[in-house]
């Protein structure tokens, strides 16, 4: 790696740290978190005053279906940020004065984006995962999906990096449309709107259609029960074509076209 690459990563890192952005955004995955354990505060109330026939129809109280989806927007839009925020403020023609080799700072912005998504997505993980141990105690299956806490560790880690993964494609996004409006737009129809949209096709279609979303990937990742048609193999490929399809496209749209 040439020295003008580590550079742009040490001045990506300090702009990352310095948005009053990142910080409204970190913000809304905390809220997004506090509220996903209210809801399961409130699942496992409903559980424990359900007759003994009636909790073995409980879904599993996942609280990752609930918060992450939330958080991988969060994350993710810190990661547009990292390119919008310079083509809104103009400041994409010093930072290419600084760093004239387009495909380093491209890269420093995608080396910066992965790191930033993988520490929040695994902090905001395990604080999922505490709430969940904390809430469920010993309840059984299907209600707890973790009868033993190691058996979260991969859905852990799979959360983990699809938070990543959102955060590079977020990145991307940002850097093949340059408005952060549309960047964020595109960004939460993928983890918020598509999910939802998905539980109104004819189930066959809700589950091919629902199975290649962002944050279905987890379950499928980790190879835990879900209804979905992947195998882990299948949501490797789909997770890399993600990450093809916009980070490619993102790094080929800032080496070609003009920064103005």
């Amino acid at each position: 790696m040439t020295t003008d690459f580590w550079d742009a990563v040490a001045a990506e890192l300090m702009k990352v740290r310095s948005l009053r952005s990142t910080w409204a955004f970190l913000g809304g995955g905390v809220i997004a978190t506090a509220f996903g354990a209210v809801i399961l505060f409130l699942l496992v109330r409903s559980y424990d005053a359900a007759a003994a026939a009636d909790r073995a129809n409980y879904e599993t109280a996942d609280p990752t279906v609930v918060t992450m989806p939330f958080v991988m927007f969060f994350v993710g839009a810190v990661g547009a940020m990292l390119i919008t925020s310079e083509f809104s403020t103009g400041s994409i023609g010093p930072a290419l004065l600084a760093v004239p080799r387009r495909r380093a700072l491209i890269g420093a912005k995608a080396a910066v984006a992965a790191l930033f998504g993988l520490a929040c997505g695994l902090v905001f993980a395990l604080l999922a995962f505490a709430d969940a141990r904390l809430l469920l105690g010993d309840r059984p299956r299907p209600i707890n999906p973790w009868p033993r806490w190691t058996d979260a560790i991969p859905t852990v880690l799979c959360a983990t990096l699809i938070v990543m993964v959102t955060c590079l494609v977020a990145m991307g996004l940002g850097a093949i449309m340059r408005s952060t409006a549309a960047a964020l737009t595109t960004l939460g129809a993928l983890v918020l709107v598509s999910p939802v949209f998905a539980h109104f096709l004819p189930e066959v279609w809700q589950l091919r259609f629902g199975s290649i979303l962002l944050p279905n990937l987890t379950p499928q990742l980790a190879g835990s029960h879900h209804p979905y048609v992947l195998s882990q193999g299948g949501a490797v490929v789909v997770t890399i074509g993600y990450l093809i399809l916009t980070v490619g496209l993102g790094a080929v749209s800032f080496g070609r076209r003009d920064a103005t």
